[in-house]
Parts: structure tokens; C-alpha cells; sequence
């Protein structure tokens, strides 16, 4: 191989595009720094935290007990009422099934009566 084909692909030998990046980077200088944020207003002090480490393990654990059984207590009745919920929703389907057998059974009746009366007129004349 050749020494200009080696030169043709050596990536250290040829010169590196240029970014917007770097032309800000030349252009900004720590005084153009320094009158940026001096027009700034001053950041207000953060006051020291007061932190009270008198509280006891167990005072919390309680606490987190007690939240927690009554998280238990709302989750079981939750599950009662969907329980519940379900039942209904069997009762309702069965008494629909029901009232539309019904329904049926009264119009088939009632068809059977008109037919039957319709009968007795033709049969009368």
C-alpha cells in the first residue's frame, strides 16, 4: 500500500469541521461571564433546615399501622360492595329474563285470545 492512500483515510491528519459550539466557545470570555450574571438579582437566602430527630422508630412504624389498617379496612369493603354488586347484577339479569318471559307468554296469549275471537265472529255469521 501506498503512503497516500494511508494519508487519505488517517483521520488525525485532517482538519476537524468546526461547530457553532466552538465558535461560541472562543467568543465568551469569564468577564462576558461576570457582567451576565452580575445583572442578575441575587438569589435569597435558604434558611438552614430544622430537622427534629427526636422522633422515635416506633412513632412512626404506629403510625404507618394505623394508615395501613385502615387502607385494610377500606379494601375489604371494597371487596364487599363489588360482592355485593356482582349478586345484584344476577338478580337483576334473572328478573329482566323474567319480566321478559313474561312479556312474551302475555303477547302470545293475547294472540291466541284475538285469533280465537276472530274465530267465534266468523263462525256466528
Amino acid at each position: 500500500m501506498s503512503s497516500s492512500s494511508v494519508s487519505k483515510y488517517d483521520v488525525s491528519s485532517q482538519p476537524k469541521p468546526r461547530t457553532e459550539y466552538d465558535h461560541l466557545r472562543e467568543s465568551t470570555t469569564a468577564s462576558d461571564d461576570a457582567d451576565e450574571t452580575s445583572s442578575l438579582p441575587p438569589l435569597p437566602e435558604i434558611p438552614p433546615a430544622e430537622l427534629d430527630l427526636t422522633i422515635s422508630l416506633d412513632s412512626i412504624l404506629g403510625a404507618t399501622t394505623v394508615s395501613s389498617e385502615k387502607v385494610q379496612k377500606r379494601a375489604s369493603n371494597v371487596l364487599k360492595l363489588a360482592e355485593e354488586n356482582e349478586k345484584l347484577k344476577q338478580e337483576l339479569r334473572a328478573m329482566s329474563e323474567r319480566l321478559e318471559a313474561a312479556e312474551r307468554r302475555r303477547a302470545e296469549l293475547d294472540k291466541r285470545r284475538r285469533e280465537a275471537d276472530g274465530e267465534n265472529a266468523g263462525s256466528a255469521r
